[in-house]
């Protein structure tokens, strides 16, 4: 990608394939853990590189396998934040019942 994009700039591109057709990053090449492990720590700040957005024609109609990535991509962020939604929630009931219980025991004291 990177040859081919230095031979595209000699030929002077217009500004809508500069802004389509970036350079690449060494750390928007590595591989995220939240394939392998989608629970893994540092995944919440994880956003996708900018090549994955890229509207590209494969040459065919069927371009379920992106739908899919996307779809699949929605769905574990989907998960996260219930995940935090319901953490928050339990966070939320056991001070309760923390609170509670201490109250409870200083009626025995």
């Amino acid at each position: 990608y990177t040859k081919t994009r230095k031979q595209m700039m000699k030929l002077e591109p217009g500004q809508d394939q500069l802004q389509k057709y970036k350079p690449l990053l060494g750390e928007q090449l590595k591989i995220s853990t939240a394939v392998g492990d989608p629970n893994a720590r540092g995944q919440r700040n994880k956003s996708l590189a900018w090549f994955w957005s890229v509207e590209v024609d494969l040459g065919g109609p069927d371009q379920s396998w992106n739908e899919e990535f996307y779809r699949v991509h929605w769905l574990r962020a989907k998960a996260l934040w219930d995940r935090w939604r319901e953490e928050m929630l339990l966070v939320k009931l056991e001070m309760d019942w923390t609170c509670k219980f201490f109250l409870w025991k200083t009626t025995q004291w």
